[in-house]
């Protein structure tokens, strides 16, 4: 029988295998079960590891700007309903966003209360995770087989047991962090997790996905170089108010029409374009809710532009666009001081490494909007647990000099 103490790492197992498998879309059965069964580990870990009110009083009073921007979110995607008509997957990415945010929180309480190093056991049971899904269905896509190799336009990538391989990207990006966590802390088995790093990294370079790329170059120039990671978190707000002011006159121009800018961001500048183009004629105040605007844009724009013209949903592949087109610039300001709160409270913790590496990613990608992609799980995971209080923790778990 299961015991209490195991709990929270059996979930942990579970709802890392069901990501796992809602992203393998070669046989249905498999993706359908990973899709809902993500869901009810959600729902039943809420259950279990629930013991207090007070519990969910910490988490409000904890994330007020958070549920600020969900709430707007919430409200926009009621408008959208209203004016469009009933569209449940657009329902079900708003009112779903809290509940496995939620989860993931109950989640972080449970291994800081169970374990003498929360962050270091939630690594090990991650990255052990992801070593024995890469063995199996590895094998798996060589015994059926799967297509191993796949090309998108004029790029060519190492597919896997995935259909695309941006999703062999996200799962190795993700492999070699959890198993270099792991490596870099004293323990017996970190020459294992060295040699599975090195793996994970190999498969993330053979993917050619170039956002995950990107997330580990910065993951490890701040392992190499502490000190400007050091410098990023002191100037945080700093650097946050100039990127927006500096976005906000890079995105109000027709640069980003330039066939120079398409190609280099293959097609994104012109998705934001259109975005921008939008807003010009719309109040900037107003949001469509998580993913609303979408669909618009997609209809209302088709050019030789690939995402507009293959597509059966179109991602704006910036997490930023995403949380100001869902929750209109007040929204997106309040998410803003939460990632850049959460961040500065974490400022001397390694994790701060990783949601860094991230966050930049993020630009390009718009996984941080989805809670569920295995990328974004681990950013939701480490920006909302909450630090210990113990100072003898605090020097144990992951610290950077």
């Amino acid at each position: 029988m299961l015991t209490e103490k195991k709990v929270h790492k059996t979930l942990l197992f579970l709802f890392i295998t069901f990501l796992v498998m809602n992203a393998i879309t070669y046989n249905i059965l498999i993706h359908i079960t990973g899709k809902f069964g993500k869901l009810f580990i959600a729902i039943i870990g809420i259950i279990l590891l629930q013991k207090t009110v007070n519990q969910f009083l910490d988490f409000l009073e904890a994330n007020r700007s958070l549920l600020f921007f969900w709430g707007l979110c919430i409200c926009f995607t009621v408008l959208w309903v209203f004016n469009n008509g009933m569209n449940i997957p657009i329902i079900q990415n708003n009112l779903l966003f809290l509940l496995f945010i939620y989860f993931f929180y109950l989640l972080s309480e449970a291994f800081k209360s169970k374990s003498p190093r929360p962050y270091f056991s939630f690594f090990k049971v991650f990255a052990s995770t992801l070593n024995y899904n890469l063995i199996f269905w590895t094998i798996l896509a060589v015994v059926l087989p799967f297509k191993i190799w796949h090309t998108l336009e004029d790029r060519t990538g190492l597919g896997l047991f995935y259909e695309n391989y941006i999703q062999l990207g996200i799962f190795a990006c993700v492999g070699t962090i959890t198993n270099f966590s792991i490596y870099r802390d004293k323990t017996e088995n970190k020459i294992f997790h060295l040699i599975m790093s090195i793996v994970f990294a190999i498969l993330t370079l053979l993917s050619n996905s170039r956002n995950p790329q990107l997330v580990l170059v910065v993951y490890f120039m701040f392992n190499a170089f502490p000190y400007i990671k050091r410098n990023v978190i002191r100037y945080m707000y700093v650097i946050v108010f100039v990127i927006v002011f500096l976005s906000s006159l890079y995105l109000s121009v027709d640069i980003l029409k330039s066939g120079t800018v398409s190609s280099f961001t293959t097609g994104r500048s012109k998705i934001w374009y259109h975005i921008i183009d939008h807003y010009g004629s719309h109040s900037i105040f107003g949001g469509y809710g998580i993913f609303g605007l979408n669909d618009i844009i997609l209809k209302a724009h088709v050019d030789g532009n690939y995402y507009f013209q293959r597509l059966e949903f179109l991602y704006f592949h910036s997490s930023y666009m995403e949380v100001f087109a869902a929750s209109g610039i007040i929204g997106f300001l309040f998410f803003l001081f939460f990632i850049t709160k959460s961040l500065h409270q974490k400022k001397n913790l390694y994790i701060s490494i990783i949601l860094i590496g991230i966050l930049l990613g993020g630009f390009f990608e718009s996984f941080i909007i989805q809670p569920t992609v295995l990328i974004s799980f681990l950013f939701w995971y480490l920006i909302i647990s909450k630090p210990s209080k113990s100072k003898l923790i605090m020097k144990k778990e992951f610290q950077v000099a």
